[in-house]
């Protein structure tokens, strides 16, 4: 399997579905594994036309999530638990960073008559800004997106031939193929009203195995978790398990339908969290699924 290492700059604001407290419509401060995948997918079927949805929905999988990164040199902003609080590293609290890079737009529904706002139509819309709101000599941080993909021989041959058949293309070395068809992409919700757009800049790196512990993840896709080292992908509970951190309930859905439906669903260890005991659990037998790492029977 090859691993590539994605950088993303991040052009416009964006907004990743987290929860509704009220009126206020929370963004999640990192991108889920599977918000990507789905980005991914949808750019790559608008390449070669949708009538291979089946086929393109496996070849992104084995995708992590990705995370912040103030500069293009520096790493990312990997979450952890401090004191109890989920933040990132070098914030203390997740609400440093929310001060700096996050935003919120208010609206409400108005009365066509009275020009005045409806009843509970008041709501507050939260949005990941592209560069700090703290802009110092006119020298705003820029935020990047960083995460890794990897590809077994199958997917590669499996994306060339799909790439083979569209009329306007020709085979090319993966790498560069990924970086012409994915230089723009667009996440989260609202894309249609000037949110979303993302660009990948760096080069597509291959990734050695040391950088892959550091993501939690063995060369061919399965978790490598040291004890008390923070969680960098979501991991499938169990009873056994004994960790430090949150429970986090996962819903997968499937939007190909008219009606959205629930393909699957279940409880999660959150990123951030530490686990001090596995108790016996065969880490090979988890494969890293869409930022999840999930027991392959």
């Amino acid at each position: 399997m090859i691993w590539y290492k994605l950088i993303f700059k991040q052009n416009q604001p964006i907004h990743i579905g987290s929860v509704e407290w009220g009126v206020i419509n929370e963004t999640e401060i990192f991108i889920p594994g599977w918000t990507m995948w789905g980005a991914l997918t949808n750019q790559f079927l608008k390449r070669i036309g949708y009538s291979e949805i089946k086929k393109a929905k496996k070849l992104f999988e084995k995708i992590t999530n990705f995370y912040p990164m103030i500069r293009q040199t520096e790493k990312p902003l990997f979450p952890e638990y401090n004191k109890g609080n989920f933040s990132f590293e070098n914030y203390t609290t997740i609400e440093e960073f929310k001060y700096e890079f996050v935003d919120t737009i208010v609206s409400t529904a108005v009365e066509p008559l009275l020009r005045s706002a409806k009843d509970e139509s008041l709501h507050e819309f939260e949005y990941i800004l592209p560069k700090s709101k703290i802009d110092l000599n006119n020298k705003a941080k820029q935020l990047y997106w960083v995460g890794l993909i990897g590809f077994e021989d199958e997917v590669i041959k499996e994306i060339n031939l799909l790439i083979k058949n569209d009329n306007n293309s020709e085979k090319k070395e993966l790498s560069n193929l990924l970086k012409r068809i994915f230089s723009k992409i667009y996440i989260g919700g609202d894309t249609k009203y000037g949110f979303g757009e993302m660009e990948l800049l760096d080069p597509i790196n291959e990734v050695t195995e040391e950088k892959l512990s550091e993501w939690n993840i063995t060369g061919n896709g399965t978790a490598s978790i040291k004890p008390n080292f923070p969680l960098r992908q979501f991991f499938k509970f169990s009873n056994e398990i004994k960790f430090e951190g949150e429970l986090k309930l996962l819903s997968e859905f499937d939007f190909t339908q008219n009606i959205p439906t629930v393909q699957e669903a279940g409880y999660f260890i959150n990123v951030g969290s530490k686990v001090s005991d596995f108790n016996g659990i065969d880490l090979n037998k988890y494969h890293l699924i869409k930022g999840k790492f999930e027991k392959i029977k």
